[in-house]
């Protein structure tokens, strides 16, 4: 039997490759489960407005996530809406902001409408202020005042952590 020729031994240089699809979706799956893995639900970020500038702490407790109330250089913010301007706060007389207050206590009430529904959920009074390290001491204790009446008696100050 002759030997079969070099020609039909050689296999060609270029030819039809094709893609299979089953190892990449293999591997895309096994990133999306990692990544679901180790995504925390916890609260552990906390995100803030642009515009301020946290004052820094040596603090080592981490934020749990309540309702946020923020005060800018110019405008004071409930869970991401503007409910009243810092001129307008520092002009009213006393310590109560009105305005804030209102959403204070719409947002108390709307917590605790769910909560007759979802035993999981509970009305705990907590509340984060993120304030802008320029505003005034008195607009703080005038914030601080406001949450106080509207229920929100648990108040943590967000800051900036000095190990960053």
């Amino acid at each position: 039997m002759p030997a079969p020729s070099r020609k039909k031994r050689h296999m060609p240089k270029f030819g039809e490759a094709t893609l299979t699809l089953t190892s990449m979706m293999d591997m895309f799956t096994i990133i999306l489960v990692f990544l679901l893995m180790n995504y925390s639900t916890q609260g552990d970020i906390l995100v803030s407005d642009p515009r301020l500038k946290l004052p820094v702490s040596t603090s080592d407790k981490p934020p749990r996530m309540r309702l946020i109330v923020q005060a800018t250089y110019d405008d004071i913010i409930v869970d991401g809406v503007r409910v009243a301007g810092v001129k307008e706060a520092l002009a009213g007389v006393g310590f109560l902001i009105k305005p804030l207050y209102g959403e204070l206590n719409e947002h108390a009430r709307k917590t605790e409408f769910i909560a007759r529904k979802n035993a999981a959920v509970k009305f705990t009074g907590e509340v984060i202020i993120q304030g802008d390290k320029r505003i005034p001491f008195v607009l703080l204790e005038k914030i601080m005042f406001t949450c106080g009446q509207a229920g929100y008696n648990t108040i943590s100050l967000a800051v900036m952590s000095s190990r960053e």
